[in-house]
């Protein structure tokens, strides 16, 4: 097998993450995250290929997101997803959105990485977005807490420490039987496609 970095979320006033994460985020171009609640794969938006997201369809539920801070989101006029107070699930998703120019049905790998490319542009303005479409932006906080172990603002706050735009693509990862990555089966999709590892 190979050998695969592995390394912890430390909570704290800087938020850290390892020099050596960063250094291996950047060349592998993804990073696997880690939590109680599965796995992530975790590129950013900025640079974001059609193999990229092919990829992360490939071994996810299909849902592609990107997360955003609340002030970009409202910049950009992309308003949260309408749910009854009853039906409320606590997660922070938008309405979904397409590029406006240069993309098909918004369906394709190709689409949707020019989409994720259009959401980290900080040039792009809200009529350069339609609605709804087939990327899902999370709403994240714009200061997060210092000790905050949010998965999706660690998400943003690592493509911003690699030195891209902070706008986080992402996707939840499961198995081959649709059963959420997790564990030691994480650990090993890690290794046999070298990419790596960021535990919260």
């Amino acid at each position: 097998m190979n050998t695969i970095l592995v390394a912890e979320y430390q909570a704290g006033p800087e938020n850290q993450v390892s020099p050596h994460l960063i250094a291996q985020f950047i060349s592998c171009g993804m990073v696997l995250m880690t939590s109680q609640v599965g796995s992530a794969l975790i590129f950013p938006a900025a640079c974001a290929t059609a193999a990229q997201v092919s990829f992360a369809v490939r071994h996810s539920t299909g849902l592609i997101h990107a997360a955003l801070r609340s002030s970009r989101l409202d910049h950009l006029r992309i308003p949260d997803q309408p749910v009854l107070d009853s039906e409320d699930s606590g997660c922070r998703f938008t309405v979904a959105v397409d590029a406006t120019h240069q993309i098909g049905t918004g369906i394709s790998s190709r689409d949707r990485a020019r989409t994720l490319r259009v959401l980290a542009d900080p040039c792009t303005t809200p009529t350069d977005l339609t609605r709804p479409g087939h990327v899902v932006p999370i709403r994240c906080a714009d200061s997060p807490r210092p000790v905050h172990r949010d998965r999706w603002d660690i998400a943003i706050r690592l493509v911003e420490m690699a030195g891209y735009a902070p706008v986080a693509a992402a996707c939840e990862l499961v198995t081959d039987g649709g059963d959420v990555l997790e564990g030691n089966a994480a650990r090993l999709f890690a290794d046999v496609h070298r990419l790596p590892v960021l535990d919260i």
